[in-house]
C-alpha cells in the first residue's frame, strides 16, 4: 500500500495509457464524439489524481523503496501534484477541442514527473527527471498541426536542455568534491567549489525558467504550444526545477562557513532584474495576448532568479522557496483567460478583442482572479516575501528597479482588462454571450476565484511549497570526525 501512496500520480498517467483510447472505442459512443469521451476521461483522472494525492499526503506511510531507490514524497511536490490537478482539468475543460483528452494525458504525465522528481533527494536526478519530461511533454504538445513555429519553439526547448544537463552535471561534480576538499588539499577550497556549484546551479534555474538570457525560448512557448503544454513546460517544470535548485543552493551555503557569493550574487541580480524589466516593457508593447502571457511569464521568471541570489546570501530563510507555487498558479490563470478567450473568439489579436469583458462577463472573473494574484493584496504575505527576497540579494538599487518591473508588469495585466471595457469590435459583437447557468462557466468562475486568492496568499499555499526538499547525500563539507577512540594508543 505504500508504494500506492508514493507514486500515486504516476500510477494515474500510466492508467490513462488505457482508459483514454478504450474511451474513443465505438462500443462506447458514437465516433464523431470520442474526443469529446476522451476529454472527460482526462479531467476525471486529474481530479482523481489531485484527490488521491491530497489523501495520500506526504507522510512517512508514502514512503517506499524500489530497488535502491528511496521514493520520499515531500511536502511541496505533493502539493504541486493536487494543485496541478485541479488547475489543469479545469483548463482542459474549457479549452475543449479535438487534443483536449491528449493535453490532459500531457498534463497527468507532467505532474507524474514533478511528484516523482520532488520525491527523490535533490541533486542532478531529479532535474534531469524533470529536463526530460519537459522535453517529452513539449514534443507531444507540438503534434498535431504542421506548424513551422511549433517546431521552432521544441527546438529551443532541446537547444536549452542541452545546454543545461552539462551545467547539472558540473554542479553534482562539484558539489560531491566539496567535502573531500576539506581533508585533502589536492582539491580546491570548499568556498571556491561551493561557488562553482552555485554558478551551475543557477545557470540550471535561469535556463529552465526563461530568465535572461534564456527568456526567447519562453515566449516562442507561449506564442507557439497548445496552452496546457506552454504552462508546464514554461512554469510549472521550471518552478519545481526552481525548488530544487533553491533547496540545493542553500544547502550548500549553509555548509559553507565563509561567504560564496562572489560574483553569483550579482550575476544572478543582474539578471533577475533586467528579466522583470524586458518581461514588463514587453509585455506593454505587444499585441498578441499570447505573447504578453508569455512576456509575464518572463517577469515571473525574474522573481526565480532573484530568489537563487537571495537563498546565496541567506540559505536559512524560506521567503526565497515562497515564491514558486504562486507564481505558477499566477501564470496558470492568465493561460486559462488566455484560453477562454481564444475559444471564445477564436483570435488572440488584443486588437480584435476591444470589449471581450462587456460580452463574457465569465471570463472577466478570471482577469480579476489573475489581477488579484498578480498584485497579491490582501494579506501581503507574497510582497513581504518579495521585499525579503530583494533585501538578502541586493542592493537599493536592484530593489527599485524591481519593484518599478513589478508594478509595470500590473499595467500590462490591467492593460489587457481595461481593453475589455473600450468599444467592441467585430469580432466580439459577432458572438453570443455566456450563459450564467451552465456548469462549466461556474466552474470556470469557482476555480478562477479559487486559483486566485490561493496565489495571492489566502489560503498559505506557499507555506506548503516552502518545506526543505530531502538534501543529497554528501552535501555537507565538514570534515570527517577522526578523533581517537577511547582505546586508541596515542604516541608520546
Amino acid at each position: 500500500m505504500a508504494i500506492v501512496r508514493a507514486i500515486f500520480p504516476l500510477l494515474v498517467a500510466l492508467t490513462s495509457l488505457g482508459i483514454l483510447p478504450l474511451m474513443r472505442h465505438r462500443a462506447f459512443g458514437a465516433e464523431k464524439d470520442a474526443g469529446d469521451r476522451a476529454a472527460r476521461a482526462a479531467i476525471g483522472l486529474l481530479v482523481l489524481s489531485a484527490l488521491g494525492t491530497l489523501l495520500a499526503g506526504a507522510s512517512y506511510a508514502s514512503t517506499a523503496q524500489i530497488g535502491q531507490t528511496l521514493i520520499d514524497p515531500s511536502e511541496p511536490g505533493r502539493l504541486m501534484a493536487v494543485l496541478g490537478g485541479l488547475v489543469f482539468a479545469l483548463i482542459v475543460a474549457i479549452g475543449e477541442g479535438r487534443r483536449a483528452g491528449v493535453m490532459g494525458q500531457l498534463a497527468l504525465f507532467g505532474i507524474a514527473g514533478i511528484d516523482s522528481a520532488l520525491a527523490i533527494p535533490i541533486g542532478l536526478a531529479p532535474i534531469a527527471i524533470l529536463l526530460f519530461t519537459g522535453l517529452a511533454i513539449g514534443g507531444v504538445a507540438a503534434g498535431g498541426k504542421d506548424d513551422p513555429a511549433r517546431a521552432r519553439a521544441v527546438f529551443r526547448d532541446l537547444r536549452t536542455i542541452t545546454l543545461l544537463l552539462p551545467a547539472v552535471v558540473i554542479a553534482e561534480i562539484l558539489r560531491s568534491t566539496i567535502s573531500l576538499s576539506t581533508t585533502d588539499a589536492a582539491y580546491a577550497t570548499p568556498t571556491s567549489l561551493g561557488a562553482g556549484a552555485v554558478l551551475a546551479l543557477s545557470l540550471a534555474a535561469l535556463g529552465a525558467s526563461g530568465a535572461f538570457p534564456f527568456h526567447n525560448r519562453l515566449v516562442r512557448i507561449f506564442e507557439s504550444l497548445p496552452i496546457v503544454g506552454s504552462l508546464m513546460v514554461g512554469v510549472w517544470i521550471p518552478t519545481a526545477i526552481s525548488l530544487i535548485v533553491i533547496g540545493e543552493i542553500a544547502t550548500i551555503a549553509n555548509g559553507i562557513t565563509e561567504p560564496i557569493g562572489g560574483a553569483v550574487v550579482p550575476a544572478l541580480v543582474l539578471a533577475g532584474v533586467v528579466t522583470i524589466l524586458f518581461g514588463a516593457i514587453s509585455a506593454l508593447l505587444h499585441d498578441d495576448i499570447g505573447e504578453i502571457i508569455g512576456f509575464l511569464a518572463v517577469g515571473n521568471a525574474g522573481w526565480i532568479a532573484l530568489a537563487a541570489a537571495a537563498a546565496v546570501n541567506t540559505p536559512t530563510d524560506p521567503s526565497s522557496r515562497l515564491l514558486a507555487v504562486p507564481g505558477a498558479l499566477t501564470m496558470s490563470l492568465f493561460g486559462l483567460w488566455l484560453i477562454a478567450l481564444r475559444r471564445r473568439y477564436g483570435t488572440t489579436s488584443l486588437l480584435a478583442l476591444s470589449g471581450w469583458a462587456r460580452k463574457t462577463g465569465a471570463i472577466m472573473v478570471v482577469m480579476i482572479g489573475a489581477l488579484i494574484a498578480l498584485v497579491a493584496l490582501p494579506p501581503g504575505v507574497i510582497i513581504g516575501a518579495r521585499l525579503t527576497v530583494l533585501a538578502n540579494a541586493g542592493g537599493p538599487l536592484a530593489g527599485l528597479l524591481s519593484v518599478i518591473g513589478q508594478l509595470a508588469l500590473i499595467a500590462a495585466a490591467l492593460r489587457l482588462f481595461v481593453t475589455g471595457f473600450t468599444e467592441q469590435s467585430s469580432t466580439v459583437k459577432r458572438t453570443q454571450p455566456l450563459r450564467a447557468n451552465n456548469p462549466l462557466t461556474v466552474a470556470l468562475l469557482v476555480g478562477a476565484l479559487a486559483i486566485g486568492a490561493g496565489a495571492a496568499g489566502w489560503f498559505s499555499v506557499e507555506i506548503g511549497g516552502s518545506t526543505p526538499l530531502t538534501p543529497p547525500a554528501s552535501s555537507s563539507p565538514l570534515p570527517p570526525d577522526v578523533s581517537p577512540s577511547p582505546d586508541a594508543t596515542v604516541a608520546p
